[in-house]
């Protein structure tokens, strides 16, 4: 059982103390259910809103405040900050000192989600097929970083040219030439402006209680994401793959996006002309079909008003979720709203949540 779950309170640590070797601590029980406003901020959605949902738990973060993410497992790899649409792309050297504002030109028109998307509407782009690469893949696979994994060979380390992607207000957040080599168990970062004739240098070293330990080239390690086993879901902006034909798909921004914790939950879908959301109890889990991926919810909560579409903006009704949470707690969740009731802006969503009992 994770460790988040044994919140022993003080009068009971005194009777515990007290007590046999065979007696148990007093657990907290998981939260049976309870109505969330996750406070993305509004329109520009500038945070990470983290759900907890077996605490009742949110943790909220500026989706800007952090750059990179280096990884705790066996594995040395390197994710970007999806929320910002970061981009990065690699360079055929290995020393930051040899790599000027020469190894980047036309690199505007390429390495960024809005310049990418607008390629689209222009002469055939030689490089399109390319640009699903410059992103971290959606599904969370580590295995297809933008940022290749850190060899333990000093020399097979790259040089990436990063787009640090954009501020919630639209304005970009910089560029970086950077390189990562292992240091041990752990990381060193050398980044640097793209002109810059020296670079600085970050030891990261591996903390287990993350998934990843995340660093901004402004202030150095930040804690900008709970611990591994204290989230469920979290409410983000999201950089997707976007098809453009059967053999194209490029990064493209999305808002309103839900990711789940791939490492801690499991995820079912549920139709509602099965079963209704009151009505749904512990007979009806079985045949669902569970998915980690970070994605398993999504976009589809929801849908956006586009020309011909059909769609109106807000939460889709004919479905909600199942969701099996490390300690074996499942909750089924709906969507009650995406858009401020007052003004109809979006960036305003809610969910409930009820413990379905065994």
């Amino acid at each position: 059982m994770n460790l988040k779950k044994l919140v022993v309170l003080a009068i009971a640590a005194i009777v515990v103390s007290a007590c046999t070797e065979e007696e148990e601590p007093f657990v907290l029980p998981a939260v049976e259910g309870a109505i969330i406003d996750a406070t993305v901020g509004g329109p520009t959605q500038p945070n990470q809103v983290y759900l907890d949902l077996s605490v009742e738990a949110s943790y909220v973060v500026p989706r800007n405040s952090y750059d990179l993410g280096f990884f705790t497992g066996e594995d040395f790899r390197v994710k970007l900050n999806n929320s910002t649409s970061a981009l990065a792309l690699a360079l055929d050297k290995n020393d930051l000192t040899q790599v000027t504002a020469n190894d980047t030109v036309g690199l505007n028109r390429r390495l960024d989600v809005d310049a990418i998307f607008s390629s689209l509407f222009g002469p055939p782009a030689p490089w399109i097929n390319e640009a699903a690469t410059w992103m971290d893949h959606p599904s969370g696979d580590l295995k297809r970083t933008a940022i290749a994994e850190i060899s333990a060979n000093d020399s097979a380390n790259k040089v990436y040219i990063l787009n640090r992607g954009n501020n919630p207000d639209g304005s970009n957040r910089g560029w970086k030439k950077i390189r990562v080599i292992r240091n041990g168990q752990g990381y060193t970062l050398q980044y640097a402006n793209i002109d810059d004739q020296s670079f600085q240098t970050l030891e990261v070293s591996k903390n287990t209680d993350l998934r990843f330990v995340q660093i901004n080239f402004d202030g150095g390690i930040v804690e900008a994401t709970p611990a591994a086993a204290n989230w469920d879901l979290a409410f983000t902006t999201f950089t997707t793959l976007l098809p453009v034909d059967a053999t194209t798909s490029i990064p493209y921004a999305f808002k309103d996006y839900v990711i789940s914790n791939s490492n801690e939950v499991r995820i079912a879908t549920v139709n509602t002309a099965d079963v209704a959301y009151e009505e749904f109890g512990s007979s009806d889990l079985a045949g669902l079909e569970f998915a980690s991926d970070i994605s398993a919810i999504g976009s589809s909560w929801r849908t956006v008003a586009a020309p011909n579409s059909g769609n109106t903006t807000g939460v889709v009704d004919e479905i909600f979720y199942v969701l099996e949470d490390s300690d074996e707690n499942r909750y089924k969740l709906r969507f009650t709203r995406m858009l401020n009731p007052q003004t109809g802006e979006r960036g305003y969503p809610q969910l409930q949540y009820n413990l379905i009992a065994d």
